[in-house]
């Protein structure tokens, strides 16, 4: 059996299709979708519309790509950071002086 791409408009009218007809079984087989990707694909466009449709196998769009690797940068630095304060704090306890 050979696999079978989907378009993000194709999905869209198959999601509009079980909307009007309220039957996902039915509409599923006559397309030949599970209807567990149905709900995939109703779940992603509820949450991002027609950019939760998109393929999934493309590459990432280069702005997002970008932000990931910032959002990576960042967690690093926070990381670093983190760890700097608990060294200066241990430090500090370390050199306190005693009360009398």
């Amino acid at each position: 059996m050979t696999r079978r791409y989907w378009k993000a408009e194709e999905k869209l009218a198959l999601i509009n299709e079980i909307k009007e007809s309220g039957h996902v079984v039915e509409t599923c087989r006559k397309y030949s979708v599970d209807p567990s990707m149905f709900y995939r694909w109703k779940q992603a466009f509820d949450a991002l519309g027609m950019d939760g449709l998109r393929s999934r196998t493309r590459s990432l769009e280069p702005g997002l790509r970008k932000l990931k690797k910032e959002n990576e940068r960042l967690k690093k630095m926070l990381a670093e950071k983190e760890l700097e304060v608990s060294l200066l704090q241990e430090a500090y306890k370390k050199t306190r002086r005693k009360p009398r």
